[in-house]
């Protein structure tokens, strides 16, 4: 993983992929205060709309764990930070297109298409040419 990342890109890996985990905690237990939710988070709609990302973010976060392992796996790697890219753009056309802007749910999907971005763009570059 250091080849690909170094410390600090293992670290804001590691983060995203137990921030993944926690944040499906907190749902699942329904600890985030009403109040901080996203609109129209009562629609079932909605809800089902939310629920659908649990599997991409879960997987996101295996193929994350597994890929960092030992000297990091490039195909692992590639396959986590395309699924952290493709959750937060996903969330961030969502909400775009119901026109709900809250920089408390923009950042953290922003980053996270962000961060999935320059994963890939640094795996890529890894690689021979």
């Amino acid at each position: 993983m250091g080849h690909y990342f170094g410390r600090t890109g293992k670290t804001v890996l590691l983060t995203i992929d137990f921030g993944f985990i926690f944040y499906w905690l907190l749902i699942a237990l329904n600890l985030i205060p009403h109040e901080w939710v996203f609109q129209n988070y009562d629609d079932p709609n909605v809800r089902a709309w939310n629920w659908s990302f649990l599997p991409l973010d879960i997987a996101a976060s295996i193929t994350g764990f597994m890929g960092i392992k030992g000297k990091g796996n490039l195909a692992l790697l590639v396959i986590s930070s395309a699924l952290t890219m493709v959750a937060g753009g996903m969330a961030l056309a969502f909400w775009g297109i119901q026109g709900f802007f809250n920089l408390g749910w923009w950042l953290p999907n922003l980053f996270l298409f962000v961060a999935g971005l320059i994963f890939l763009v640094r795996l890529v570059n890894s690689q021979p040419k």
